[in-house]
């Protein structure tokens, strides 16, 4: 679980069937307030979008919060966006 700030998208041409529909994001973990670290790419169940500051979560549970039939080949979800006002 980590905090991380959304960069941008990404663009598939293919995509595994079960990612069908899930919007894949670009996000840079935040670490003290700062960004670090690589950039990822993280599957959007919310409504998060460019500059959000999002809460994440990995490995098994990023494909559970998927709430899906079966699960998606997944290790990163977006599991909800932070207000600005709390920071």
């Amino acid at each position: 679980m980590f905090i991380g700030r959304v960069e941008g998208t990404v663009v598939c041409t293919i995509k595994t069937p079960t990612l069908e529909g899930i919007k894949l994001l670009i996000v840079r973990r935040i670490v003290n307030g700062e960004p670090k670290g690589l950039v990822i790419a993280a599957d959007a169940t919310r409504l998060a979008g460019l500059g959000d500051t999002v809460y994440m979560i990995g490995r098994k549970e990023a494909a559970l919060m998927l709430d899906l039939k079966a699960p998606p080949p997944s290790d990163l979800t977006i599991a909800g966006i932070i207000d600005p006002e709390t920071l």
